[in-house]
């Protein structure tokens, strides 16, 4: 199977349209997306929509966390707050009983899926943890392969029961070895902190254990018109041309 895996689409609707355009054009068998829908993209409610009408697997991610439960704001930014609070106004009814009905985490052909750190947190950053930490996380779960969003940069990370190994995806195509385990973080969608402002995703091929590295361009004029018209935090607009 060929799988399309994304996360952090955040409200960026023309950003996520120009992926499921270049998925077609890939011939993927199924699309998943890590969390984090929401956020800081001036489109909310249109890509929450635009996610179910196509019956895509989602996720909650720690926006979607927080637009429902105001105890999980406490790590916020006063920006984030304010973007989280102006996302809530575009949000019906209908998208937050979408919200409140997401899981933590899916397993989907056998692979983990989970919007920051195996194997069920939507919070927890990868990229904050120590070696031991990550460590840990593979030796007191099972998987064979994660899928991770949440920091906004792509990594993959391989476990052979003794050591770590880490590649920032710079490649096109990586091949996966069978002696190793591993974490794939996929990037962002809708706001890549990189310095590479493209949209970013991974397709899976689990016959040809690959990763494809997804690097696509889009109307970014188009979104940061959008975020500054809908009373969004205008640095928000100035990061998507930065990918910072």
């Amino acid at each position: 199977m060929r799988m399309a895996v994304m996360s952090d689409i955040h409200g960026n609707l023309e950003a996520l349209v120009r992926c499921l355009d270049d998925m077609e054009q890939s011939a993927v068998d199924q699309i998943v997306n890590l969390g984090d829908a929401i956020g800081y993209g001036p489109q909310p409610e249109e890509t929450l929509n635009l996610l179910e009408k196509r019956c895509m697997p989602n996720i909650l991610g720690n926006h979607e966390l927080a637009v429902l439960n105001k105890k999980c704001r406490g790590d916020f930014s006063t920006q984030a707050l304010h973007s989280l609070e102006q996302t809530m106004k575009y949000l019906t009814s209908a998208s937050m009983q979408y919200l409140k009905n997401l899981p933590v985490c899916r397993e989907i052909e056998g692979a983990l899926m989970v919007h920051g750190c195996p194997p069920d947190s939507p919070t927890d950053y990868l990229n904050h943890m120590s070696f031991s930490e990550i460590k840990e996380t593979f030796t007191l779960n099972s998987f064979g392969i994660a899928f991770v969003g949440h920091t906004h940069r792509m990594m993959l990370i391989g476990y052979d029961g003794k050591d770590l190994q880490f590649d920032s995806l710079q490649k096109e195509t990586i091949y996966l070895r069978s002696k190793f385990r591993y974490v794939v973080n996929v990037g962002a969608v809708g706001q890549p902190r990189d310095g590479d402002a493209r949209a970013k995703y991974v397709i899976w091929d689990n016959r040809r254990s690959t990763l494809e590295i997804k690097r696509i361009k889009y109307d970014i004029d188009q979104t940061a018109k959008l975020i500054k018209q809908r009373g969004l935090v205008p640095r928000d607009a100035k990061r998507l041309y930065d990918g910072a």
